[in-house]
């Protein structure tokens, strides 16, 4: 199986670089995507607002569609 992770900061990445393996079967894969986020879903978001509170939120519906068509079980 091969899991693909999203996370908001690089902080997160970094942890789950250490713990995934951890977790998962040694036949298992991962990648972990960090994305300069706020942390938070900003209120009163629109897309005229500053791009880097909303880039991971922005991409979030193309790649949650793109990664339900990209990996086929072997």
């Amino acid at each position: 199986m091969h899991l693909e992770i999203l996370v908001e900061d690089v902080s997160g990445k970094a942890a789950l670089d250490v713990l995934v393996p951890k977790i998962i079967g040694s036949d298992d894969t991962f990648r972990v995507k960090s994305y300069n986020g706020v942390g938070h879903i900003p209120k009163g978001l629109k897309p005229k607002t500053d791009a880097n509170k909303r880039i991971l939120l922005d991409q979030l519906p193309r790649l949650l569609q793109g990664a339900g068509n990209t990996f086929v079980s072997v």
